[in-house]
């Protein structure tokens, strides 16, 4: 009983913290999409323009990408364009906001 009780607890425990954690992950996101101008070319919100639809795309897909892109081992398409512009954005402002873009 004290396991499953011990399993319960850390479950609940671990629900809070997602819960508390995703509105910051998002708000984040969104500053830094809007912040680094990625609206210029991905659109409002990522709904696409010159550059494609980033808008409710699989977070591990848009984390992939956007390091490749940085990293010059993607230059197919258009990324070409954005490389310069995501040279220097670090690992953790991708993941807020690839979290932002799943999101919407």
């Amino acid at each position: 009983m004290k396991l499953y009780s011990g399993i319960v607890v850390a479950a609940i425990a671990s629900i809070s913290i997602m819960i508390v954690s995703t509105p910051n992950v998002y708000a984040e996101g969104k500053s830094l999409f809007a912040s680094n101008g990625c609206e210029g070319c991905h659109g409002h919100e990522g709904a696409g323009s010159v550059g494609p639809r980033l808008a409710g795309q699989q977070e591990k897909y848009l984390i992939a990408q956007f390091k490749l892109i940085r990293d010059d081992e993607r230059t197919t398409g258009l990324s070409g364009m954005m490389a310069p512009a995501v040279k220097n954005v670090s690992d953790e402002d991708i993941s807020s906001m690839a979290a932002y873009l799943s999101g919407l």
